[in-house]
């Protein structure tokens, strides 16, 4: 995938630090990054001896890593993994964020934390923007909020300067186990159905879009020390975007569609039974009340103050579908 704006935002010259390096986000915050010239650490998971790649535990032992860094991107985290203890999500969400605070100060020019939009919940006044109050409704979006709020206070006493990016939901080529990807997956193998009338909004961003604006809103002198939301272009509905899905994939949609409130009873009877171990302990229920929160519950962002900034998303639906499931140029 090629990055047209990224490569216009000075980083030729710049050092990246990025941590998540092997994640969906990640990867192509790196791939932009070293196409525009700069020079990047990458930060992943496990030990490696490849060039330029360096494992967490190794960067944490050794904070001396980020000397001359001068933006550093921390997009590793536990993102809506089934089965994951609160305990997994403090420590890799909260816990960890805080030891790379304090590794970067004296060390680099700007801490850049991916937060997500999660942390809005599904307000009832739309569109969401920065200055709407949290209400998580999930244990990731709740620890985001956690860190944020460490960022922010910690980033300030030590004098670090920062940025905080809430993207919404990314979709984009590469991405194994997003959003669009399992509605791919369930209309491909005609496992599925619209929920609801199918006419809630809703909105995501291109993967190219994200990478844009984080690198934007880094380099901007109106991004520090401040948050912003990053959002795409455009909102759909639940209907429109199934329908864009299921003529790329050569399926139909049926007409039928799952009342909502069916669907509801069926969410409790299903997170009642995984709660209590009754059943789905080895694997993720096929519904949930946060899958159909995700799917059909209107939401809308607004970008004003981003854009302010430089961000400036230009992948519509039509497009961005297409350029996932591989069938326009990248």
């Amino acid at each position: 995938m090629t990055f047209p704006n990224v490569t216009s935002t000075g980083l030729s010259s710049k050092r990246i630090v990025v941590t998540g390096a092997a994640g969906f986000l990640g990867r192509h915050l790196v791939e932009a990054a070293r196409a525009s010239g700069a020079r990047v650490l990458s930060v992943v998971r496990n030990e490696t001896n490849a060039p330029d790649i360096v494992a967490m535990s190794s960067l944490l032992r050794d904070p001396n890593l980020l000397d001359g860094t001068d933006v550093f991107i921390h997009s590793a985290a536990v993102r809506h993994r089934y089965g994951s203890s609160p305990k997994t999500y403090r420590e890799s969400n909260v816990h960890l964020v805080e030891a790379l605070v304090r590794a970067a100060v004296n060390r680099v020019g700007r801490f850049v934390f991916i937060s997500s939009v999660g942390v809005y919940g599904f307000p009832a006044v739309l569109p969401v923007t920065e200055q709407t109050p949290f209400a998580p409704v999930t244990l990731y979006s709740a620890t985001k909020i956690e860190a944020e709020r460490l960022v922010t206070r910690l980033a300030k006493q030590l004098g670090l300067p920062y940025t905080i990016i809430r993207p919404t939901i990314i979709y984009g080529p590469g991405d194994t186990n997003g959003m669009l990807d399992k509605l791919v997956r369930m209309i491909r193998g005609r496992r599925y159905l619209i929920v609801g009338s199918g006419d809630n909004t809703l909105h995501h961003t291109f993967i190219s879009d994200v990478v844009d604006g984080v690198f934007r809103l880094s380099e901007n002198k109106r991004g520090l020390n401040d948050d912003f939301i990053l959002a795409g272009p455009e909102t759909t509905t639940l209907a429109r975007l199934s329908q864009l899905v299921a003529r790329h994939v050569d399926r139909s949609i049926p007409p039928v569609h799952v009342p909502m409130p069916f669907a509801r009873a069926v969410a409790s009877l299903v997170d009642i039974a995984a709660y209590r171990g009754i059943a789905f302990t080895e694997r993720e229920p096929p519904i949930s009340h946060e899958k159909l929160d995700v799917m059909a519950v209107s939401v809308s962002f607004d970008t004003s103050k981003a854009r302010s900034a430089g961000f400036s998303p230009r992948i519509g639906y039509e497009e961005g579908i297409a350029r996932t499931l591989g069938q326009a140029a990248a």
